[in-house]
């Protein structure tokens, strides 16, 4: 009888010195997904918004707009900032997103999620010439 408690309470220690790394490392996975997530919605969402703007007749506002649509559909409030960036010449249009992730547990720092996207301008031509 005090072996089998000897071994109860050694596979209490374990478990009490296990579990706080099992859920660090868990924790850990997660906010790698939801990283990896954040940064394909963003890069999507960007890309979505260069091609709009770069159709006969819009403009980067509308691209902007749209991007804030996907962003927010895709991720909620879970980025902080959201500043959309872009430019537009004759030939090409170009659109930035830079945000931060807020992370799953209370932290002091956030994770930068930037994407780019270059989109060539469409241009109508009466006849196809």
């Amino acid at each position: 009888m005090n072996r089998s408690r000897r071994c109860v309470a050694q596979a209490l220690v374990e478990f009490a010195l296990v579990t706080p790394l099992v859920f660090s490392l868990s924790l850990g996975v997660l906010q790698l997904v939801l990283y990896a997530h954040a940064r394909d919605v963003v890069t999507s969402s960007v890309q979505e918004a260069a091609r709009l703007s770069a159709e006969d007749g819009r403009g980067l506002e509308e691209g902007y707009a749209r991007a804030r649509v996907l962003i927010g559909a895709g991720l909620g409030s879970s980025l902080d900032p959201v500043a959309l960036s872009g430019s537009m010449d004759a030939d090409v249009v170009r659109m930035r997103v830079d945000a931060s992730l807020r992370p799953i547990l209370p932290l002091p720092a956030t994770l930068p999620v930037q994407a780019e996207a270059w989109v060539a301008r469409e241009r109508f031509r009466p006849g196809g010439g």
